[in-house]
């Protein structure tokens, strides 16, 4: 079998670990991404062959990779997995491109098969292509700087010998060791990259110059396939002290003695190594050999930060904003005024790669056709070098996923950076998100199907927001967008839907969460049938405050909703201090009446009380709802099953777990104005019909959308 690239985008270490050991025993190289937008980087700087791609991954969801995958490089053989796909899922992913679709646990067999099926299928013809169309540009930008660095570049193109190239993190120093690499007609899989932070004492010989197999064969090392083409010695600041010199007489034993040549000649490949600092501070202040440093840096390349050439700036929001349009599939037009100014003025302490992630998030998040200056999530100036010391850089290879911080508020007094606190009483409350992305799998309730969620952050005033994972489509969470409440809330918009959301609501309510992208395959995964989950799916993720407040929606008078006198069931509203729910429960036996009133006061509370209580139902209308195809997920272990006399699946969590649950529908139910509710809600008897019903009345009322 041919050698190959192989990238395995996975969120799960296990997945990154077991695969990648597989693929390398058979000899392969294996680069590891956790999320979409690093997987995006490596496919433009490493080209690989062959890409196993998970589509519950956090951000950038498995689909729009995908897609953009394929814009990058129409020939890369892209695999999609999944633990919990659906046939729609997988019909879906091939029709966008991907080469096949595998189910995990993954077969071995099948793997390989792929693997195989991929890098033959890079044929001599399509790598040609891809040497000519994959080949970098020059470096953007008209000021004086970016002239300097081009005639740089320019004058080391025409040379044989080792460049070094010095700059901040995010400067772009691969992309310069790419031009380079191109500029003498080389294509993409003769530039192979080794990440100095990746060698040790037991590794580095075997990676950079092979080792024979049991059966005789050598395996080749980096040096072997850099042959004739480039080795990119990634952040060589970064290689351990113990090992400096012994890289030193590896390059020198593979170029000099091996070959009968003296010491000066250069090796079999052009050396290009990348560092923060240059040669000569290395040696004076990091013991760096002499020798390496005059070995590796016969012409030295320092690339200018975007704060030394702040006019080159507008040329790369240009370029990044048109490359992430079509890599996403965007609407997006521009940047107003003032989004423009804010881009402008701030120090972008993580230079030119900063400048793209953001960029790329801002394409991916905003919710109109023109980005505004609250879609940027730009930080504030205050604690930007420590942020800029926690930039991602594709250099240590570590992940992009909190590349992007929000911007805070600062008050007076001892804490920086700490959100301006409502006064009590105060209508106003800080919109919230979360810091990173989340991921969860699951079961949908009504389809059966094996699915999952992923969670995101979106700008102020983003919104609570459904999409579809494989269409891409989206439906606010609102009250205007709700399709129906037969057994659960069903949200629609143009075709994208978004089933049985209550319990999520439920918790982004409890927890404040005003701006969030949710990712499902039509349905939330019903978990265990209660909310906990959720809880602590949030909790992992660490919430945070954003600049622009929300107003509540708080209840000055009594709101009855009409309901037919003679029935059994009533909803009330009344003026509070917090959110609060009442519930009068009256069914047949094994229920009983039930009576709770809940006061939310702190998540811990909800998440103690209220969250924990499941769904449940008669098993007479389980079957019907079957019958009706609603119940194709339903299980001992998500419902609470009842029958005329007993409950089917013992213990209950709680002795009133039915009425507890049915305040949890409640609270989630009253998020559809996407505003904390504070009031408190009367309710005998009634389900999602008629939270909705009450909501619709309120809105009648106070024109709250």
């Amino acid at each position: 079998m041919n050698k190959a690239r192989i990238l395995i985008v996975d969120d799960q270490e296990e997945i990154l670990q077991s695969l990648g050991a597989i693929l390398e025993d058979e000899g392969h190289e294996v680069i590891r991404a956790r999320d979409g937008q690093e997987a995006l980087h490596i496919v433009q700087s490493d080209s690989p062959d062959v890409v196993f791609l998970d589509i519950w991954i956090p951000g950038i969801d498995g689909m729009q990779t995908l897609r953009a995958i394929k814009r990058i490089d129409p020939h890369c053989s892209v695999i999609m997995m999944s633990g919990h796909g659906t046939i729609e899922t997988a019909v879906k992913a091939i029709k966008l491109g991907a080469a096949d679709y595998l189910e995990k646990p993954l077969n071995l067999e099948d793997v390989l098969h792929l693997v195989h099926k991929g890098v033959s299928g890079r044929t001599r013809r399509t790598k040609a292509a891809e040497a000519n169309n994959g080949t970098p540009g020059s470096p953007i930008g008209n000021s004086p700087k970016a002239a300097s660095l081009r005639r740089a570049l320019e004058n080391a193109g025409t040379e044989t010998g080792t460049v070094w190239l010095s700059g901040e993190k995010g400067t772009g120093k691969e992309f310069l060791a790419r031009i380079l690499h191109h500029s003498g007609g080389k294509g993409k899989q003769s530039l192979i990259k080794v990440r100095c932070t990746d060698l040790t004492e037991t590794n580095m010989e075997e990676l950079l110059v092979g080792k024979e197999n049991e059966t005789g064969r050598r395996r080749p090392g980096k040096f072997q396939q850099a042959s004739n083409g480039t080795l990119l010695l990634i952040r060589v600041d970064r290689l351990h002290k113990a090992l400096r010199s012994r890289l030193e007489e590896l390059i020198v034993g593979h170029s000099g003695p091996q070959a009968g040549i003296d010491r000066q000649s250069p090796p079999p490949f052009r050396i290009v190594s990348t560092s923060i600092s240059d040669p000569d501070t290395l040696v004076a202040e990091d013991d760096f050999p002499s020798g390496l440093a005059d070995l590796l840096g016969q012409r030295i390349i320092h690339l200018p930060t975007l704060r030394e050439r702040p006019e080159d700036i507008p040329l790369f929001i240009e370029y990044f904003l048109k490359e992430a349009v079509k890599e996403f599939d965007r609407n997006i037009a521009g940047t107003d005024e003032e989004a423009t100014a804010r881009l402008l003025s701030y120090s972008w302490p993580g230079n030119v790669k900063e400048l793209k992630i953001l960029i790329e998030h801002v394409v991916m998040t905003a919710p109109g056709t023109l980005i505004t200056v609250n879609d940027l999530l730009i930080p504030g100036e205050k604690g930007t070098a420590s942020q800029a010391e926690g930039l991602p850089d594709s250099e240590t290879g570590t992940t992009i996923a909190r590349a992007v911080e929000f911007p805070v508020r600062e008050t007076g007094g001892s804490g920086a950076g700490v959100m301006e606190t409502p006064a009590p009483g105060s209508p106003l409350r800080h919109q919230k998100t979360l810091r990173g992305k989340v991921v969860m799998y699951g079961q949908g309730l009504h389809s059966g199907a094996k699915t999952g969620l992923t969670i995101s952050p979106l700008p102020p005033a983003g919104g609570i927001m459904f999409g579809h994972i494989t269409s891409g489509g989206t439906v606010p969470a609102l009250l205007n967008f709700v399709e129906s409440t037969d057994f659960s809330t069903c949200l629609r918009n143009n075709g994208t839907l978004a089933k049985t959301i209550e319990h999520l609501m439920a918790v982004f309510h409890v927890y404040g969460l005003t701006n969030v992208l949710v990712k499902i395959s039509g349905e939330v995964p019903i978990m265990d049938g209660s909310a906990v989950e959720f809880c602590r799916l949030v909790e992992s993720a660490e919430i945070i405050p954003q600049e622009d407040s929300v107003e509540e929606i708080r209840i000055t008078e009594p709101l009855e909703l009409p309901l037919d006198p003679a029935g059994p069931k009533r909803m009330r509203i009344e003026p509070a201090d917090c959110l609060e729910v009442e519930y009068f429960l009256d069914y047949p036996p094994p229920v009983g009446k039930l009576h709770m009133s809940f006061r939310c006061t702190s998540p811990e509370e909800f998440r103690e009380q209220i969250a924990p209580a499941r769904t449940f139902g008669f098993v007479k209308d389980m079957r019907m709802m079957d019958e009706m195809g609603l119940a194709g997920g339903g299980r001992l272990s998500n419902v609470v099953l009842l029958d005329d006399e007993k409950v089917v699946n013992p213990p209950l969590r709680f002795p009133d777990e039915f009425v507890r649950h049915k305040i949890l529908d409640i609270i989630g139910d009253f998020y559809l104005f996407g505003r904390p509710f504070v009031g408190k809600i009367i309710a005998h008897q009634t389900g999602h019909s008629e939270n909705v019903a009450m909501l619709k009345l309120l809105d009648k009322e106070l024109k709250i959308l």
